[in-house]
């Protein structure tokens, strides 16, 4: 039973929860005061032009790679249909960057210069990013060690 369960459903479900990640890039992902901006925004860069906040978000490969390592990882699992150990360690860095993200999120002024008075706070939609990798990777160690227990299919 639990062959059969790890072999035909456990990639499907690590897939879902791996796109459900990804998706949130199109959700609010980081707040200041009023001022939200998603993931798009975050990853690829915007023009800020708020009442507080002037200047712009440059691309930032930390938020591609937290955003896109997931759905990498589960179309890994998907295609391989065994557990392995980088879809593992992709979750997980996945779901690190995303806890980490207001961390490495610089608003650039029109000077050039780093504005370093943004204190941006963690939305939703990173949240639940940070939440679906975390169970993506949970599914993937739970697929690894069914695999294990069974030994190869």
């Amino acid at each position: 039973m639990r062959n059969e369960f790890s072999k035909k459903y456990m990639p499907v479900i690590i897939f879902f929860w791996s796109v459900v990640a990804t998706l949130m890039i199109f959700a609010p992902a980081l707040s200041y005061n009023e001022v939200s901006v998603t993931g798009v925004e975050i990853a690829f860069g915007t023009d800020l032009a708020e009442d507080f906040i002037q200047g712009e978000l440059e691309l930032n490969s930390y938020a591609v790679v937290a955003y896109f390592s997931p759905l990498a990882a589960g179309l890994l699992t998907l295609i391989m249909r065994q557990g392995n150990m980088f879809s593992l360690a992709m979750f997980v860095l996945a779901a690190v960057l995303f806890f980490l993200m207001p961390n490495y999120i610089e608003v650039v002024n029109n000077g050039g210069e780093v504005a370093n008075d943004v204190d941006w706070n963690h939305s939703f939609g990173v949240i639940l990013a940070a939440f679906a990798s975390v169970l993506a990777a949970l599914g993937e160690m739970l697929h690894i060690s069914m695999e294990d227990m069974e030994g190869n299919y």
